[in-house]
């Protein structure tokens, strides 16, 4: 005999089981979701087999999509300007540029290439369809891949090391021309061969192909801030100039050496100065019908002013034979003037620099060489 089953007792059973029927409705389309995706990506690798996945860059140039030999006529076309590009070495504002060609430098496209494409396919199918599902692409850039002649770079280094490096340099004044220029001091510059090389392979697998020199520094021993006043006879032209560094303060007219007995071209310095000297007779065979010594007076051979250089023998001294003016008369020492002598002998101080060149273009000493007497 059945029973009827009562409506409540029919509602209690559906509250039941309906969850369940829905958790299994569920599980099954999410496992069909999670199946067409699947097969979607699938199908996505297979059409992507024999290409770039996205994200792939061979010295910064887009390969995604492409196949190898397309990658490979890619590189060749956007990195010919690369191809061409010199190697340049820099340092302070100097360069050392040197073509291609000489060093036999050679971009490796189909080595750049295969590794780029096996290091894409490398990751597992897993993480690749993870990351394509995602949009969220793996970044690689392979660095560019060169070939070349160690031989010729060697060579090339050492060549430019003969110019980079350099023991300092004092500044001095270049007086060659007759008009003085102050040339700046320059810090000694040391650089490795070694660390060069280095430097210079890691370069040459970079696009810019520019190396930065690392160098020692040692500093010169003189800067240009020790220049004020100095005089500058032209024995040539029968000239004594005063500057003030690289400016001319007054010029004067003046009688040097003869052949027989020259003014002696050189950096001498002003050793003392003296007010109505004694002049007395050297010795020599030009002084030998003169005084012993000649007081103060006008008829010092040395005038009323003297100031006598650190070269032997040599002053720069007043004259009453003002005939000798602009000739080669006198026995070494400068003459000047009277009124000149004057007012120069109050523009010097003790230890003033004197340059004597022989001429404009032609200064009779090297004049980048430090004098004896500077410290």
């Amino acid at each position: 005999m059945a029973f009827p089953v009562s409506k409540k007792r029919l509602y209690r059973i559906a509250d039941r089981e309906l969850p369940q029927l829905v958790l299994f409705i569920g599980a099954i389309f999410l496992l069909a979701f999670l199946v067409g995706i699947f097969s979607f990506l699938s199908v996505q690798e297979v059409l992507a087999s024999g290409t770039f996945p996205p994200g792939v860059r061979i010295s910064g140039v887009d390969v995604s999509g492409l196949t190898e030999g397309e990658a490979v006529a890619r590189c060749k076309a956007e990195l010919a300007r690369v191809e061409s590009k010199p190697l340049t070495l820099r340092v302070d504002d100097e360069e050392y540029p040197i073509p291609p060609e000489q060093l036999s430098i050679k971009i490796d496209y189909e080595e750049m290439v295969r590794r780029a494409y096996n290091e894409a396919w490398s990751v597992n199918v897993f993480e690749r369809m993870g990351r394509r599902f995602l949009n969220r692409h793996k970044q690689i850039n392979i660095s560019l891949m060169t070939s070349n002649s160690d031989e010729a770079v060697s060579v090339f280094l050492q060549q430019a090391l003969s110019s980079i490096n350099r023991s300092p340099q004092d500044a001095y004044i270049d007086v060659t021309s007759g008009v003085p220029v102050i040339v700046a001091a320059k810090e000694g510059r040391n650089a490795d061969y070694n660390q060069l090389y280095a430097d210079t392979k890691r370069a040459l697998a970079t696009p810019e192909r520019v190396v930065n020199v690392k160098v020692e520094r040692t500093p010169p021993a003189m800067t240009d801030e020790v220049f004020g006043r100095f005089i500058l006879v032209n024995l040539a032209a029968h000239k004594l100039s005063l500057y003030d560094r690289e400016q001319l303060v007054r010029e004067f007219p003046i009688a040097c050496g003869s052949n027989g007995h020259p003014s002696p071209p050189g950096i001498w310095k002003i050793a003392s100065k003296q007010k109505n000297p004694v002049w007395r007779n050297p010795g020599t065979e030009w002084a030998k019908g003169m005084p012993a010594y000649y007081p103060p007076g006008l008829n010092n051979p040395l005038g009323t002013r003297a100031l006598r250089l650190n070269a032997s023998a040599v002053a720069i001294h007043g004259t009453t034979a003002t005939w000798s003016i602009g000739r080669s008369v006198s026995h070494g020492c400068i003459r000047m003037r009277m009124p000149d002598v004057e007012l120069l002998f109050d523009m010097v101080e003790v230890n003033t620099p004197v340059y004597v060149i022989s001429a404009s273009g032609n200064p009779g000493f090297d004049v980048t060489k430090k004098p004896f007497w500077q410290k």
